[in-house]
């Protein structure tokens, strides 16, 4: 971590050190003959590169020094039941004699955060405070103040913070926020925080990579990835262009041994500040909700649905009752446009609908058997607690390909997690290195179509079996408990079906 600044020095020297003897170069071809010689530069390094070094070291240094007032070190506080730790369980039975244990212990974990207003308003991570029952934030100077989480959105992972007023009564220093959306590929970035504990530890790197989606990490994700070090503590620190501005929050590493490997995510600020205002004035994020789950669609997803060659959001599943059902959307609807502009994938138009106004219709452009169609659909609050797109009693899936499946009794509801209730056909098995495992097919999703036809019952999913065509491979469509996807499966298989499990 502290060998990043010489390096990045170091680069710089050598890169415009090489431009200067290239220029130079070509001064001397283009010199003429009788021209003086110049005068022989000293030995060491190009005066231009020495400059060019310094100042995006001076640069480093001020947005260094500009954030150090605003950049929290968050403390959480957390009990944490014994039933919940295993081996925090077995310790505590030997440290009471064998005996009951006391049932809880506090677990206390540390992230970042920084101040947007100088009342002391703070933004985080949902997922530094979540379950938190205390928030302790340090400052710069060693100050440290009670916070309150005003309000989170586990949606974005985002959290607002309210500190308490200053022991010596002085206002906070806040940030100045960015513009995110300017960001371009390759622009330098600083990223400050407090990985494994250590404060106010300032790394640099350059964008990566924008608006990037399904990492997995929350509902609305439009990251911007950085190679600047982002390690376990630094969740919910600035993310800062070299103006001194915050253009996101960093949230999240891909690594596999836990610390960094050089890809890191952040939450840009045009996200960041919507959620700040909803909060802050409505106690809650308000969002578009039109009552649909989607996906992007592949060119060959699409074709096989017979809606061309063509990109954009696929309706996987629309829930009953919803404004999308009202509407008349179908799942297999493909959205090509929401609002007059076009919609290139599921991301771009779930973020599209969510911050577009409620109580207001907005037209879809979508394709359906190949035809083009305008739907208006009416923009709702999203519900805080959404139900899925597609009801465990309305599943679908196949067999053939290394799929086992049985119906969803009562028995096998409650393994896989599902309310009694639930029926259909679920997945019970799929064998490793199959094209379902490759297509990402899991034990435990309910099947509920196979190539467009429905599946309730073992003899539906028979009878859509029978159908299959092997040399176009499989469609299915299958609920996750939270979601419907379609799924296309294309492999050499021999066409029959597996056994299914005994009922």
């Amino acid at each position: 971590m502290r060998r990043l600044d010489p390096l990045l020095a170091a680069v710089a020297l050598l890169a415009a050190a090489a431009l200067t003897v290239l220029i130079a170069g070509l001064e001397r071809r283009r010199a003429p003959a009788d021209a003086a010689p110049a005068e022989a530069a000293p030995a060491g390094v190009a005066p231009d590169a020495r400059q060019a070094a310094l100042g995006l070291s001076q640069a480093f240094r001020e947005v260094s020094r500009r954030l150090r007032p605003s950049v929290l070190n968050i403390t959480t506080e957390r009990w944490i039941r014994r039933a919940d730790n295993p081996v925090m369980q077995l310790m505590e039975q030997f440290m009471d004699g064998g005996g009951a244990g006391r049932g809880v212990r506090m677990e206390r974990s540390s992230g970042t955060g920084f101040v947007v207003r100088a009342d002391g308003i703070a933004v985080t991570n949902d997922h530094v405070v979540a379950q938190a029952k205390r928030v302790l934030a340090r400052l710069d100077d060693g100050t440290e103040v009670e916070a309150r989480v005003v309000g989170t959105d586990p949606l974005s992972d985002v959290a607002v913070l309210r500190l308490e007023p200053r022991p010596d009564g002085a206002p906070y220093v806040p940030v100045e926020l960015g513009d995110s959306d300017a960001l371009d590929v390759g622009d330098w970035v600083i990223a400050v925080g407090n990985p494994f504990g250590l404060d106010q530890t300032v790394t640099a790197g350059i964008v990566s990579a924008k608006g990037r989606s399904r990492v997995g990490i929350a509902a609305y994700e439009d990251f911007i990835q950085t190679d600047a070090a982002i390690n376990p503590g630094n969740s919910g620190g600035p993310l800062v262009s070299l103006d001194g501005r915050v253009v996101g929050v960093t949230t999240a590493i891909a690594t596999r041994s836990g610390g960094y490997q050089g890809v890191g995510f952040a939450i840009p600020v045009a996200m960041t500040r919507d959620v700040i205002e909803d909060i802050l004035v409505h106690g809650r994020v308000v969002r578009g909700w039109i009552g649909v789950s989607i996906q992007d669609a592949s060119a060959e997803l699409a074709e096989r649905l017979g809606l061309g060659r063509r990109g954009g959001a696929l309706i996987s599943g629309v829930l009953p009752g919803g404004p999308a059902e009202q509407a008349g959307l179908r799942a297999g609807d493909l959205i090509v446009a929401a609002g007059g502009r076009p919609v290139e994938d599921s991301t771009r138009l779930r973020h599209q609908i969510g911050r577009a106004p409620q109580g207001r219709p907005i037209e879809l452009g979508i394709v359906r058997d190949g035809a083009e169609h305008v739907v208006s659909v009416d923009v709702v609050e999203r519900p805080s607690a959404e139900a899925p797109a597609a009801r465990a009693d309305d599943p679908e899936p196949p067999q053939g390909v290394g799929i086992r499946a049985r119906e969803l009794g009562p028995e096998l509801a409650e393994a896989f997690g599902y309310e009694r209730g639930a029926q259909g056909v679920v997945i019970t098995g799929v064998e490793p290195g199959s094209a379902a495992a490759q297509a990402g097919v899991r034990p435990g999703m309910v099947l509920q179509e196979v190539d467009r036809r429905p599946v309730r019952t073992l003899d539906d999913l028979s009878a859509a079996v029978a159908a299959i065509d092997p040399a176009r491979g499989v469609l299915l469509r299958v609920w996750d408990g939270d979601a419907s996807t379609f799924v296309l499966v294309r492999a050499p298989f021999s066409g029959r079906p597996a056994a299914p499990a005994p009922r």
